[in-house]
């Protein structure tokens, strides 16, 4: 009777330890497809009673207690580990490099000529024409549309140009701005990450070792790092327990369960006043600056020179002052483009020596009377220095018969105290709009030093080629980070992920196990039942 029983108890336990493997099964191929699932296995032992055996086969028997659950075992590989997340967040990186060089070169409307080109072109036809009918009103007033066009799609260059700027790190005065960037959601981002992984590592500390439960939170653990190293390089140490500490730079961000500091941001207008009142060195180079507080209450106030990698240090190179091609270096040539445009034709159009049409007295007749306040190109917003942003078109020359001011003539040997050295009847000549259509290839006037003494043209399609090459470039390395990155993801998944045909076999060895001691236990059952009855 006694054997009989403890076969009813071996069986009983097989059945309860099978079910349990049919469940990890289950829960595997439930998951196949889960972002970051772990297969799991089943490792079964036997179990034995701590009796003394000899050689009695009787005792021998009795110590066979079963089957029972070593663990669960959770398949992982070496590249779920700092390796990989380190690949990650350079792929971050790349790609938003590659993104925001890509948004630059789609500000410009080359291909669809509509872009700079295209005006600075079109406005020395407008000359040409000029030239052909100096005294044509249409023709003045072409090329003061002309010249509209040229600083209206300056304007919008720029304003794109800052818009995308402004999208990403913020304007740099407003907070405003900066809290609806896309570095200050990443921060956000980043701070929730750092609660989630305090919460899991809490978790897993509470869980047994080798138990569906703490696999999952494993799981869920990696998840988040791997999540947060798209963010910026952070550094994970992984402990023995299965929690993990998390850092950036030296300072520790997430010890066990408890998150030691967060993110935080300030604009460039804030921080610049931070430095003014402690007296420190402004080295900042973004419109948004990044800080770290502590639990102790410590404040890092700048920390951007951390962010080395992930999305966050690839937005704040790709927007930062530094030398490179970046929003802030093609602003930068944008400015001084427009400045030169207008020192060169402002030059022009009031130098001694260039006279317009003038009509007032009923007889056209050339004059140079108040000539120094019809400049061409001034700014908008009333300020000196002539930006893309600001450049226009002097307001005189486009309010009513404004169009009469512009210099056509000129007269090289002009004396002021010698009426003679001027032809005021010679107003066909067209002498000045001669020397404006020269410097499409003449560039040897002191005003194109800033560009290098090159024509606007080809300092405007050299801007063009270091964008376009740049996004060649950055396109090339993000596509082969990306490469590694999905060699890795394949290795990972073919050591980690969920092999049906292997679940498949597993399913139905446990399945016949499961029936085999369910088999032996109805018969053990059947058996004591009949013993009973018989009074045995």
């Amino acid at each position: 009777m006694g054997g009989l029983l403890s076969t009813i108890g071996l069986s009983s336990s097989a059945l309860g330890v099978n079910q349990t493997a049919i469940s990890v099964v289950s829960n595997n191929i439930a998951n196949m497809n889960t972002e970051g699932y772990s297969k799991q296995k089943v490792n079964l032992g036997a179990l034995f009673l701590d009796l003394p055996i000899g050689n009695n086969a009787a005792n021998q028997a009795k110590t066979n207690c079963g089957v029972e659950i070593i663990n669960i075992q959770r398949y992982t590989t070496t590249f779920i580990g700092s390796y990989y997340r380190d690949q990650l967040s350079e792929q971050s990186y790349l790609n938003k490099q590659e993104e925001a060089i890509t948004n630059i070169a789609n500000m410009f409307d080359e291909l669809k000529g509509q872009g700079l080109d295209t005006a600075i072109e079109d406005f020395y036809a407008a000359l040409d024409n000029l030239n052909q009918y100096p005294t044509d009103m249409s023709a003045r007033i072409n090329f003061l549309d002309a010249a509209s066009t040229l600083t209206t799609s300056m304007n919008k260059t720029s304003a794109n140009l800052t818009y995308l700027q402004t999208l990403s790190v913020g304007d740099g005065v407003s907070f405003e701005s900066l809290e609806n960037s896309e570095i200050y959601t990443s921060i956000k981002a980043i701070n929730q990450g750092l609660e989630d992984l305090a919460n899991v590592n809490n978790m897993i500390l509470r869980s047994q070792t080798g138990t569906l439960e703490n696999n999952s939170l494993l799981d869920k653990r990696d998840q988040i790092l791997n999540e947060l190293s798209k963010y910026a390089n952070f550094k994970t140490d992984i402990l023995d327990n299965g929690t993990v500490n998390l850092s950036l730079g030296g300072t520790r961000l997430v010890g066990g369960t408890k998150v030691l500091a967060t993110f935080d941001a300030q604009t460039a207008t804030q921080y610049d006043e931070y430095c003014q009142r402690n007296g420190i060195d402004n080295t900042n180079e973004s419109n948004a600056v990044i800080m770290l507080k502590k639990d102790n209450g410590t404040i890092l106030q700048n920390i951007n020179n951390r962010m080395t990698s992930g999305s966050v240090g690839g937005i704040l190179n790709s927007y930062s002052t530094e030398d490179g091609v970046n929003v802030n270096t093609v602003l930068k040539n944008l400015d001084t483009l427009a400045q030169t445009i207008a020192d060169v034709f402002n030059e022009l159009q009031t130098r001694e020596g260039a006279f317009y049409i003038d009509t007032t007295g009923g007889t056209p007749q050339l004059s140079n009377a108040n000539l120094e306040n019809y400049e061409i190109f001034v700014t908008n917003d009333g300020t000196t220095e002539i930006t893309a942003a600001n450049i226009s078109i002097n307001g005189l020359l486009t309010a009513d018969g404004g169009y009469n001011f512009i210099a056509t003539a000129y007269f090289e040997n002009y004396d002021p105290l010698d009426p003679d050295s001027v032809d005021l009847n010679a107003v066909g000549n067209a002498d000045n709009i001669i020397a404006m259509i020269n410097t499409k290839t003449d560039n040897t006037s002191a005003a194109f030093n800033n560009i290098g003494n090159i024509s606007l043209s080809d300092y405007y399609s050299g801007i063009i080629g270091k964008v376009t090459s740049a996004v060649t470039a950055k396109t090339n390395e993000s596509d082969a980070q990306d490469a590694i990155v999905t060699s890795l993801d394949t290795q990972t998944k073919e050591q980690t992920g969920v092999d049906l045909n292997e679940e498949l076999t597993d399913l139905v060895k446990f399945q016949t196990a499961y029936s085999a001691s369910a088999r032996v236990f109805t018969t053990c059952n059947t058996l004591l039942d009949t013993l009973v009855n018989l009074g045995l």
